[in-house]
């Protein structure tokens, strides 16, 4: 899986988990676990630092829980994290 693929299937991932979590669904679903859906996610990094998989799993909670605030913060760590892009010379 190349880079971008990689990067591709994270997102997609945080994405579909982001669409389904709201607030209380703890409490509608006891059998919900968002370290789950986080380990869900992690499982498409690959190979990083547990360094790197720490801020990722931080990262990907935030995202989950609430996109608007940290879309761009993910796709920004995720294209530093594999390389995807020169982020100095996306357009």
């Amino acid at each position: 899986m190349s880079d971008r693929e990689r990067a591709d299937a994270v997102l997609e991932h945080v994405a579909v988990l982001a669409f389904l979590y709201y607030p209380g669904i703890e409490v509608d679903d006891p059998s919900y676990s968002l370290a789950e859906d986080i380990d869900w996610c992690l499982a498409r990094l690959g190979d990083v630092s547990n360094l790197e998989r720490e801020r990722m799993r931080a990262l990907f909670a935030r995202a989950i829980t609430d996109p608007t605030a940290t879309r761009e913060e993910l796709f920004t760590a995720l294209v530093k994290l594999d390389g995807v892009l020169d982020v100095d010379r996306h357009e």
